[in-house]
């Protein structure tokens, strides 16, 4: 252990002695009017109550130099967010962290008049983006290999260099510095840090690796005292190169993004004639991209090369009705590769059920008085028992389908949860397409048809706005975006509609959903959440949550539950728990939550706006919505899982649900309160929500 210490001590010491002999710039860092406040604040901060910087705004034509006067406070923070700032936008210009610094020092900006109140985020982002983060020409690494000229670099660790001891040589007559010819290191476990006077681009590289220098200037030393043998140099070259087990180039690449897809994934009724794909492509750095598309089954394909930002088009041909195609998009700057995938589905081709092998058919008709707005893509829930069904459809429900009018019409796309031959008993969820708030909208069912397949497609009843919808009949998520969840120790009991989840909080049950991609995906600002519960005992507790209550710094989190007088509350964090102070968060007027009763409970949030909206049984209630520090911009992926009936991971402070809970969606968008209204009025009463006619042949 002493020689591990011993080893790894001098190694830093050296690293020490060499990078702070002198200050290079081959790779940009903070510019010299942010050094220049670091000095002022560092030298004056504890002497005086204000502190005067100098402060350049960078990219707005006309402006020049200020003075400006802050308090102490105030210049310290904002010189440690500018600092952050800069190594966040070399890491990542367009990461949830970045844009949370680019607002905050916008914020204190317009506050101390260093910019006009007028200006906006996205007339500097351009600028905040790039300025700190220059590359030009190609990138200096390729695979395990970086290279650089005109150079200079610092390189140490585990191993040893050839020349063994270098010390600057000078010309006596003329006193000018003479380079090596050759320099060269190998090393098992070292870091080598090389950047380009020529193209401000470089390398880092870390572990086992060797390299060479050609005309190299500068000091360093070899030591060889068993069990220590370790190198380390600082200079200047002409050409470098290193080879190593990790290499990254500087600044780092950031890969190409893809966006703008048509077909928007997981899009349904596309038309067999559509002729092309579409998608916009774009690249931080300002690289050049090349792309591939494939498609499966092959509808087309098609490829580019050195191509810029914009938006791009591959045709396609023969698509088929009913038919799921996937399409891959693979786009790469030579450096990161990002592969996409997409998928739609074709139209439905127009029959008649009778012609195909059905026999029987029903009227159903949707009440206009019971909605309240016109609604698209609606999932009505059609709950009935019905003799007819258990005496003349397939025992499994296979037959039953749903169309939009009698005779060539149009299939509807629905979910069986339930169905008993027994009794004839049906809990099935239909995308109706369009449903009228000022006349009664009428479907039909089919059903007796022997010798078809399942006609079922639960994935297409829930639009793409969906991210997750459970049933709690089981733990499967019935949209595309198979979001599963995983049980921990409810059982099934009777739900508000079929089979729901009993929560025994001693038990400690809960269902853990995953970490969901989406609304976490650290880009979606908006969500509505929905659930119907049952409570046992009103106490504190917590339904749906992304939420730990020891959370770390700068990580964001949302949750969704009640307080021991019935008020509901919905948060969303961004930074420690209760701590850092930066959240948005609605809490009810008035407590509503009552035991040993059904109730539908949806939040529709809007974090650009700043606001929350709590429904309780179809109905907007009072609320007071506060926002303290500087809220999340977005929802953010955590790497957390979302949860049922409980909070925080640790084994303190949980919040577990008691009670059962039925019919838990959540989505990217905010539902309109038609929608939801609509929803209560067909989930809490389908007899009256819809009826059937009788039967025809």
């Amino acid at each position: 252990m002493r020689n591990c210490i011993l080893k790894n001590s001098l190694i830093a010491l050296i690293v020490i002695l060499f990078l702070c002999s002198t200050f290079a710039s081959g790779i940009n860092g903070l510019s010299k009017v942010t050094n220049q406040v670091y000095s002022d604040v560092e030298n004056e901060y504890k002497s005086q109550k204000k502190v005067v910087i100098s402060c350049q705004t960078y990219g707005i034509p006309g402006k020049k130099p200020k003075l400006f006067e802050l308090p102490e406070y105030d210049a310290r923070e904002l010189l440690e967010k500018i600092n952050e700032l800069a190594i966040e936008t070399s890491i990542d210009p367009l990461s949830a962290e970045t844009e949370q610094l680019q607002q905050e020092i916008m914020k204190t900006a317009k506050e101390y008049e260093i910019i006009s109140k007028d200006t906006s985020l996205e007339d500097l982002r351009p600028r905040f983006a790039k300025s700190s983060n220059p590359r030009k020409g190609v990138s200096p690494v390729n695979g395990n290999k970086g290279t650089a000229v005109l150079c200079n670099f610092a390189t140490a660790g585990e191993g040893s260099q050839f020349p063994i001891i270098i010390l600057p040589r000078l010309i006596p007559i003329i006193q000018l510095p003479v380079p090596r010819i050759f320099l060269h290191w190998s090393s098992p476990d070292g870091i080598t840090s090389c950047g380009s006077y020529l193209t401000n681009t470089g390398f880092i590289a870390g572990g086992e690796q060797t390299g060479i220098a050609l005309g190299f200037w500068g000091i360093g030393f070899s030591i060889f005292l068993p069990p220590i043998q370790a190198y380390g140099f600082f200079g200047y070259a002409l050409y470098s190169r290193c080879t190593a087990e990790f290499m990254e180039p500087w600044p780092p690449n950031n890969a190409p993004i893809i966006s703008n897809e048509k077909p928007v994934n997981g899009e349904w009724g596309i038309s067999v004639s559509t002729n092309e794909l579409s998608f916009t492509i774009e690249d931080p750095d300002g690289d050049k991209m090349d792309y591939k598309v494939t498609t499966d089954p092959d509808i087309g394909s098609g490829n580019g090369k050195n191509k810029n930002d914009g938006t791009y088009t591959v045709p396609i041909s023969n698509l088929e009705h009913t038919t799921s195609y996937t399409w891959t998009l693979e786009v790469t700057d030579s450096v990161n590769t990002v592969n996409s995938e997409f998928s739609f589905i074709t139209e439905e081709l127009p029959f008649d059920p009778f012609e195909e092998g059905w026999q029987y058919r029903k009227k159903i008709t949707i009440d206009h008085t019971k909605i309240d707005g016109n609604l698209e893509n609606f999932p009505v829930l059609v709950d009935t028992i019905d003799t007819d069904l258990r005496d003349k459809a397939q025992d499994d429900g296979d037959d039953i389908i749903f169309m939009d009018g009698i005779g060539v019409a149009n299939k509807m796309y629905h979910e069986l949860e339930d169905y008993d031959s027994d009794s004839g008993e049906m809990i099935a969820w239909v995308n109706v397409g369009e449903i009228s708030a000022s006349k009664d909208t009428d479907f039909y069912m089919y059903y007796g048809n022997p010798s078809c397949d399942n006609q079922q497609f639960p994935e297409l009843v829930w639009d793409p706005h969906y991210c997750g919808v459970w049933h709690l009949n089981d733990f499967k998520d019935s949209t595309f975006n198979k979001n599963h969840g995983v049980n921990h120790g409810t059982d099934s009991c009777s739900g508000k509609i079929d089979i729901a989840r009993d929560f025994v909080e001693v038990n400690e049950d809960y269902i853990s959903l995953g970490d969901m991609p989406e609304p976490g995906d650290g880009s979606i600002t908006k969500g509505t959440y929905e659930v119907w519960i049952n409570p046992e005992e009103i106490e504190g507790r917590m339904i749906i949550c992304k939420l730990d209550t020891k959370l770390e710094p700068d990580r964001k989190s949302y949750a969704l539950g009640f307080k021991d007088t019935g008020q509901l509350h919905f948060s969303a964090y961004s930074g420690t728990w209760y701590t850092d102070g930066r959240f948005i968060r609605s809490i009810t007027n008035e407590g509503h939550i009552t035991i040993d009763n059904w109730q539908h409970i949806v939040v529709v949030v809007d974090l650009s706006d700043e606001d929350i909206v709590i429904y309780y049984n179809g109905e907007e209630i009072s609320s007071n919505v506060t926002t303290t520090g500087s809220p999340p911009s977005h929802f953010y992926n955590i790497n957390l899982d979302e949860r049922l009936g409980k909070s925080s991971p640790e084994s303190s402070g949980p919040y577990f649900y008691n009670g059962s809970m039925d019919e838990v969606r959540i989505s990217k968008i905010c539902r309109s309160s038609e929608w939801i209204s609509t929803e209560y009025n067909n989930q809490n009463n389908p007899d009256t929500f819809l009826s059937f006619g009788p039967e025809e042949t």
